[in-house]
């Protein structure tokens, strides 16, 4: 299967660069698998999509500050630290920009005072030890916001608040599942009023959601792992949404990639796991009915993970269709509903 099936021409004023006003303002393509049609809707009217015996199921993941930056000690140089992931509460994984490779042993310092020591470095993922500070602490009191490369602008105070769901309580992503990002107050209450269940799956968002698929035949990649957690009360709302023959929506695909993970291993609820799973074309989808998504990178997995859930060709037309109608991509941009 090729990549290049997969790409599309997007001019670069489509790129939504800022957060809209107010959440639920964004538009809504409706991508129809049964009757082939594409219909242009307001996000704040998603609720006339969904049935009382349907299932909503949201990413409750927090996004962490995990950008920082520092400088070589010894020559000051500039460096710029990506936090993958937290190991414990001194240590973690990360990408670093600098003018030159970092070595083990080599050290950073925060603040001129919080020393950072190179633990590993495989030229791609590094290391970290915090020698004279927590983790915790050290994002918090020095963390940025870490907007996706295609922002191209500092982050400001308005992102701390809206690159994160009103549903953000479990603290570990650098990322935030973007199709949560749309939801308000009052687009909730429009949907708890007509009896839908409302229910959550942890999963932690990697840098890995922007690599770019570099083999030209995508069999041949490698996902990235994330963490994930599927509580016990969200599998008894899917089994009983399932007998109510409703329809099980997730928001975002991080939300399908966990279901689909858990449901295509034998995994307890309530634990976290790992998952590297990559659904391509000709993949059995085994929960979910329906996928709240935002518009996807060209050559991306997410894109093929859409593709996979409807038909590429027919994704594509979709995207062709939505940058003739000015819908805005990626993050901050405008959502999907595939019914």
């Amino acid at each position: 299967m090729n990549i290049n099936n997969f790409d599309f021409s997007l001019p670069k004023d489509l790129i939504a660069q800022e957060a809209k006003n107010k959440r639920s303002e964004s538009k809504l393509l409706i991508i129809n698998r049964k009757t082939k049609q594409l219909i242009d809707e307001n996000f704040k009217n998603i609720d006339q999509f969904f049935s009382k015996k349907d299932l909503l199921i949201i990413n409750d993941t927090k996004v962490i500050p995990a950008r920082l930056y520092g400088k070589r000690k010894g020559t000051e140089g500039k460096v710029e630290i990506f936090i993958e992931r937290i190991l414990s509460e001194k240590s973690f994984i990360c990408q670093l920009k600098s003018t030159r490779k970092l070595n083990i042993g080599d050290k950073i310092i925060i603040n001129k005072t919080i020393e950072l020591e190179i633990k590993k470095n495989d030229g791609i993922l590094c290391n970290v030890f915090v020698k004279n500070f927590t983790v915790k602490n050290l994002l918090r009191n020095f963390g940025d916001v870490p907007l996706p490369p295609y922002i191209l602008r500092t982050p400001n105070k308005n992102d701390r608040n809206y690159y994160q769901t009103i549903f953000a309580k479990e603290e570990g992503s650098v990322a935030a599942p973007t199709a949560g990002l749309h939801f308000d107050k009052e687009v909730i209450k429009k949907i708890q009023s007509k009896g839908i269940k409302i229910t959550n799956i942890t999963l932690h968002i990697g840098m890995g959601t922007f690599s770019s698929i570099k083999n030209t035949n995508i069999n041949q990649h490698k996902m990235h792992s994330e963490l994930f957690c599927v509580p016990e009360n969200t599998l008894k709302l899917i089994k009983q949404c399932k007998k109510d023959k409703g329809k099980v929506i997730c928001v975002g695909t991080t939300v399908a990639r966990a279901l689909e993970s858990f449901f295509s291993n034998k995994y307890a609820a309530d634990k976290f796991h790992e998952t590297d799973i990559f659904i391509k074309p000709g993949y059995k989808f085994k929960i979910v009915d329906c996928l709240l998504t935002n518009f996807h990178l060209p050559k991306s997995s997410l894109l093929i993970m859409i593709a996979a859930f409807y038909n590429t060709k027919k994704i594509l037309e979709a995207y062709d269709y939505a940058i003739e109608n000015n819908y805005k991509f990626f993050s901050y941009g405008d959502s999907t509903l595939i019914i």
